[in-house]
């Protein structure tokens, strides 16, 4: 039986509960000779100071004890004795443990971050046993960009003009289970809801892949009234057989986790097709489910005003993320054509383009 003395984020009860398991006896304790600062992305770093403040556990049993430390994994930081303390007492630091300046606040990262952070711990902590401890750091960026969607979507409450007012609270879900987490995740839902002739459901499965949110934007000349669009390959024609699993598409992104879908449009935008814009260029098209009845996602989309030269379109993605990204330049004419025509088989390309055209008159006259 080992103590911890922990800091930052896990001195959030809630978190702490999660990440252990069960709730977690604690007292106030100082750490001699350290200090907590804020990292780059807002998290809690161990250096040197003069008193780091914190919790000190109760002894914990062994599992509790390896949660703690898988999750602590997840972020860099290794388990170090804190002799000071005691010595059956450790705690955790990151290889990186210098960086980091200005003080921490707990309130305020709770504020911040919290919400994103307790989403993102419980599926952390499903992965224990089928993901390598190296791996960690780089999927806990995908479970913290996926919690950050589900925590916006909680917050925002769609306006109910016709019907939608049956409150989530009404649904009464029996578990939900997670088979497969990766890039993507599969969750299997079982619940009973109530149905609008005022009875009960009963007990219904359902399956669906859950996907992080992402942005999407498509680039407008106003002044040459043309559009820039991206041709990449797709695994999703690929599975359906599709003969060219190659399609035109927006410029598109998933957000990271604590990122605005503007920001993501704006370095998407960069990235995907060498252009620059600001947020001033962005038009909003709408913020959307594509397949509601069995993908977790929600699409946010743009129209962005943009200088596109004839010299504009070119071959463009991030080698790492094995992207192979080519532009062409379309007249607005054309574009409606390939609507018609079916060339266009891209959803948020069609959301898009269709919106372009009914604002189309608005943005010349702004551009």
């Amino acid at each position: 039986m080992s103590r911890a003395f922990l800091y930052g984020p896990l001195c959030w009860p809630d978190l702490l509960e999660i990440v252990a398991g069960r709730p977690v006896a604690c007292d106030p304790a100082i750490l001699p000779g350290a200090g907590v600062r804020s990292g780059e992305d807002g998290r809690a770093v161990l250096g040197e100071g003069d008193g780091a403040r914190g919790l000190l556990t109760e002894p914990l049993d062994p599992e509790v004890r390896a949660r703690i430390d898988w999750y602590e994994a997840a972020f860099g930081a290794t388990p170090e004795p804190a002799p000071d303390l005691g010595p059956d007492v450790v705690t955790h630091r990151a290889g990186d443990a210098g960086a980091g300046q200005g003080g921490w606040d707990l309130d305020a990262w709770i504020g911040a971050q919290g919400a994103r952070a307790a989403i993102a711990a419980a599926e952390i902590l499903r992965l224990r046993d089928s993901v390598p401890a190296g791996d960690m750091p780089a999927r806990r960026r995908v479970a913290e960009a996926r919690a950050h969607g589900i925590a916006q979507s909680r917050d925002r409450l769609r306006t109910a003009t016709f019907g939608g007012t049956t409150p989530a609270e009404a649904i009464d879900v029996t578990s939900v289970a997670y088979p497969y987490e990766g890039f993507h995740r599969v969750e299997e839902w079982l619940f009973d809801h109530p149905r609008f002739d005022g009875g009960r459901s009963g007990p219904i499965r359902r399956a669906l892949s859950h996907v992080t949110d992402a942005a999407t934007v498509l680039p407008y000349d106003a002044v040459r009234d043309r559009v820039l669009v991206v041709e990449q390959i797709r695994v999703g024609p690929m599975s359906k057989g599709d003969p060219r699993p190659w399609l035109l598409e927006p410029v598109a992104g998933l957000i990271d986790a604590g990122e605005t879908a503007e920001n993501t449009a704006l370095r998407e935008l960069q990235e995907e097709a060498g252009l620059t814009a600001g947020p001033a260029e962005l038009h909003l098209v709408g913020r959307y489910y594509p397949s509601p009845g069995g993908l977790a996602q929600v699409l946010t989309s743009f129209v962005a005003l943009c200088d596109l030269p004839d010299d504009a379109a070119g071959l463009h993605g991030l080698e790492e993320e094995g992207e192979d990204i080519r532009g062409h330049l379309v007249p607005l004419p054309e574009l409606a054509g390939m609507l018609d025509s079916g060339e266009a088989a891209n959803a948020p390309l069609i959301v898009s383009a269709q919106w372009l055209m009914l604002n189309r008159d608005r943005l010349r006259a702004v551009g």
